[in-house]
C-alpha cells in the first residue's frame, strides 16, 4: 500500500520537479483542472512582454514569424514535422477547415461520438453535411466518411488507441480528425509514427497558452490543403503560446507522460477507487461518476482544490505533470474523500 511518505520520496527524485517553478500557481491551491486553461507560465509572461516592448513596440513587427517559430517548438511534443503544423483562432474553426478539406476530397459523411463536438456538428450540419453522432462511430467507416474523435474519452477518462483508429480509417478509405486538446503537453502524441494525418488541439491547458490561445493543427496527406484555410489567430495570443512552449525545451515527453500516469494512479489509489482502466488506456485524467458532480466541484474549490464537472454526473481531475508533485495528487485525493 502506497503512503504519502512514498509520494514524498518520489518527489525527492523527480527529474521533472524543476518544471513546477516555471509556473505562477497561487499558494494553497491544487489545480486539477489545468487541461482547461492552465496556470500562467513565466515563459508566456516574458514572451508577451517582449512582444509588446520589442516586436511591436520597437520593431513594429506584426508577428508573422511567430507561427513558424511556435511550430518548431511544438513539433517534438506532437511527434510531427513542423511543416505539417499550423495555428487557428479556435479549435472549432480548425476542425471546420479540416472538414471542408475532407469534403472537397469526397468525404461528406461525418461520424462523431455523441456530445464530443456539439458546436462543430451543428455548424457542419447547417452547411448541409451529413453529421451522425453515434456510439462507436469507427464501426461505420466507409470511403465517404470523415471520423471525428477525441484522444480522451470524456465520459471515462480513457485514452483511445489513435494509431489503431487511424489505421482503421485508412483501411476503409475514410479520413479521420483527432482532437488532442486534453492530452497534448502532458502525454506523448506521436502523430507521425501513429499515422495520424489530421489532428487539432487547444493551445491553452497543458500547453500553457492561456485565455484565447490559438489552436494547433496537424494536416498532412489529403487534408494538407486545410493549413491554408485556417482562421488566423491573433498575434498576441500566438506570442503567449510561443513563450509558453519554451517551458518544454529539452523535456523528455515520454518521461512527462510517465509522471502524468503515475500521478493519476496515485490519486485513484489514495481515493480508494479501483483502477477502472487498463494501463494502455490510462493517462493524466481520473474521471469519477458522481450524481452531485457540480456540487462536489464547488465544495472542493472552497478547499482550494479545483476540478472540472464535465457532465451533470461526471467530474474530471487532470493531473498535470508540469505543476503537481506526487504528494499533491495524494493530498487532492484526501480532500475529495473528505467531501464524499
Amino acid at each position: 500500500m502506497t503512503t504519502r511518505a512514498d509520494c514524498a520520496a518520489l518527489d525527492s527524485g523527480d527529474p521533472l520537479a524543476y518544471l513546477r517553478e516555471e509556473f505562477l500557481v497561487p499558494a494553497g491551491t491544487l489545480r486539477l483542472d489545468s487541461d482547461r486553461l492552465g496556470p500562467l507560465s513565466r515563459g508566456a509572461r516574458a514572451r508577451i512582454d517582449g512582444f509588446l516592448r520589442v516586436d511591436w513596440g520597437t520593431d513594429f513587427a506584426d508577428g508573422r514569424h511567430l507561427a513558424e517559430t511556435a511550430a518548431g517548438k511544438l513539433a517534438p511534443l506532437l511527434g510531427a514535422p513542423p511543416e505539417s503544423l499550423g495555428f487557428a483562432a479556435t479549435a472549432d474553426g480548425a476542425v471546420e477547415a479540416l472538414a471542408g478539406a475532407a469534403c472537397a476530397a469526397g468525404r461528406s459523411r461525418i461520424l462523431a461520438a455523441p456530445g464530443e463536438f456539439p458546436a462543430v456538428a451543428a455548424r457542419l450540419g447547417a452547411k448541409g453535411l451529413a453529421v451522425a453522432e453515434t456510439g462507436a462511430p469507427e464501426a461505420q467507416l466507409a470511403g465517404d466518411a470523415l471520423l471525428l474523435l477525441r484522444h480522451l474519452d470524456p465520459a471515462t477518462g480513457a485514452l483511445r488507441d489513435i494509431g489503431a483508429l487511424a489505421a482503421r480509417a485508412r483501411e476503409a478509405g475514410a479520413l479521420a480528425i483527432f482532437d488532442f486538446s486534453e492530452t497534448a503537453g502532458a502525454l506523448p502524441a506521436a502523430l507521425e509514427p501513429s499515422g495520424v494525418e489530421a489532428a487539432v488541439g487547444r493551445g491553452c491547458g497543458f500547453l500553457g497558452g492561456g485565455p484565447g490561445a490559438p489552436a494547433w493543427v496537424r494536416a498532412a496527406g489529403e487534408l494538407a490543403p486545410a493549413l491554408s484555410a485556417l482562421p488566423e489567430p491573433a498575434a498576441l495570443a500566438l506570442a503567449a503560446l510561443d513563450g509558453a512552449l519554451d517551458t518544454f525545451a529539452g523535456v523528455d515527453i515520454a518521461a512527462l507522460g510517465w509522471k502524468a500516469r503515475t500521478l493519476s494512479a496515485l490519486f485513484l489509489e489514495a481515493l480508494g477507487e479501483p483502477g477502472p482502466l487498463p494501463s494502455s488506456r490510462h493517462g493524466a485524467h481520473a474521471v469519477l461518476a458522481r450524481p452531485d458532480a457540480q456540487d462536489l466541484a464547488e465544495a472542493l474549490a472552497a478547499d482550494g482544490v479545483f476540478a472540472s464537472p464535465t457532465a451533470p454526473d461526471r467530474i474530471s481531475f487532470a493531473l498535470s505533470p508540469l505543476t503537481l508533485r506526487h504528494v499533491d495528487a495524494w493530498d487532492a485525493a484526501e480532500a475529495v474523500r473528505a467531501r464524499l
